[in-house]
């Protein structure tokens, strides 16, 4: 299935790709090269972007990638998002090609078989110290007070303070490995899913935007609730 991206320098088109969890447990060397690939382009254009997620778990737990995780996580600001859009052309020229794609502020990319999420975090809105994107919640310090980690060879920024983000998101058994993908679905499972993802991109955009939102909301809800206890 063919789509397109409008991007600020013109219409990007693209092949779809179901993904979804369990899709493929993560090739490390590859991995590795993705991600060296695709720093070394984001920093000639002087785009920041931040380790988050399972990705950043992995540099600071096992100094690796996680063994059990199947994707490198990006996050980087909703405001930088078209300038990122524009460079989708640039980054084909190195082998990344788009896998799938969601206007409110998430994307993946794909090269030799391994992908990389994107999460656009934007303001929450009622609160000015949190931002959001899809059915993740930040607090903004975790995203503007950042430190430069080495991992994989190079440098790469991540939260001052990871230990509360981890606290936060993982819980506090942060450190102790858990696996949660499987990578051994039924064959009738996995037909299942890539369905589902394909009826899902088929919905008008108003129609799948506005079940997005509804679906997130409870996700969105459990981290408000972890942000302010009562």
């Amino acid at each position: 299935m063919i789509l397109h991206i409008d991007t600020p320098i013109g219409k990007y088109k693209y092949k779809y790709v179901p993904i979804y969890l369990g899709f493929k447990p993560i090739c490390k060397p590859i991995a590795k090269e993705n991600l060296l690939l695709l720093k070394s382009v984001l920093d000639e254009h002087h785009l920041r972007f931040i380790l988050l997620f399972g990705t950043l778990l992995g540099a600071v737990r096992e100094h690796d990638f996680i063994a059990h995780d199947e994707d490198i996580d990006i996050v980087m600001m909703k405001e930088d998002m078209p300038a990122f859009l524009s460079l989708l052309f640039e980054l084909r020229k190195h082998g990344f090609e788009v896998a799938r794609y969601e206007r409110r502020g998430f994307l993946s990319i794909i090269r030799k078989g391994e992908y990389i999420d994107f999460s656009f975090f934007q303001p929450y809105p009622g609160d000015k110290q949190l931002r959001y994107c899809c059915r993740d919640i930040c607090k903004n310090q975790w995203l503007d007070d950042v430190i430069p980690y080495p991992f994989q060879g190079s440098e790469f920024l991540i939260p001052r303070n990871y230990i509360e983000y981890f606290e936060f998101y993982f819980g506090s058994n942060w450190q102790t490995p858990i696996q949660t993908n499987n990578y051994n679905q039924p064959s009738w499972v996995v037909r299942k899913e890539i369905a589902k993802q394909y009826v899902k991109v088929l919905l008008p955009e108003w129609l799948r935007e506005r079940l997005q939102s509804r679906s997130d909301k409870p996700f969105l809800d459990k981290w408000i609730k972890r942000i302010y206890p009562s």
